[in-house]
């Protein structure tokens, strides 16, 4: 496999590249546009990088990886595959996971090392979507904000009735309060 591309290798490289740029930002143009404000060109810029994850990765490889790895009665055989395909096999393998298994963003698969026995997690995403800690992000600081609301609720002190015929009540000091019920009891008997 030659190093150099030819001249049309390079122009066919540019319009993949553009035509892929161009599909992502189509598809997520409402995102970045922002109607009646200035567009969020980071975020299409970023949309415009992640188009070109598959195509980098072609590019930056030097034109062969491993397909296969096999022992058998002690001879090792490596086949090889053009990086093109190969990458092109991996994302299919990776979107046939998330696919087959329903997921709109993310899979984790377990697997064991079957001479050592240590276990792995495998998780695959959707490059655009959230990840697992992205998510855990967010519970975090929701949990954390409803805590806060939490908190203007937890100032308040449990009373209880002195007679012990009533309910409890929170007041919102630690001063002992004179029993609410007693005192609508009292202010009834009064009338």
């Amino acid at each position: 496999m030659s190093a150099e591309l030819t001249e049309a290798q390079r122009d066919a490289r540019r319009t993949r590249a553009r035509d892929l740029i161009e599909e992502r930002l189509a598809e997520t143009w409402p995102a970045w546009r922002r109607p009646g404000r200035k567009p969020n060109l980071p975020l299409a810029a970023d949309i415009a990088l992640d188009a070109l994850g598959d195509l980098a990765a072609e590019i930056l490889v030097d034109g062969t990886m491993m397909r296969a790895l096999t022992i058998r009665d002690g001879v090792a055989t490596l086949e090889l595959a053009e990086a093109t395909d190969m990458v092109r096999i991996f994302a299919a393998g990776m979107r046939g996971v998330l696919d087959g298994h329903g997921a709109s963003n993310y899979v984790e698969m377990e697997m064991t090392d079957g001479s050592t026995g240590e276990g792995f997690t495998v998780t695959v995403r959707r490059r655009e979507r959230p990840t697992p800690h992205e998510f855990r992000l967010r519970a975090e600081t929701k949990v954390a904000e409803l805590e806060k609301q939490l908190a203007e609720y937890e100032v308040m002190n449990p009373q209880q009735c002195p007679a012990d015929k009533h309910a409890d009540w929170l007041v919102d000091s630690e001063h002992t309060h004179a029993c609410p019920w007693c005192r609508i009891e009292q202010l009834e008997a009064t009338t």
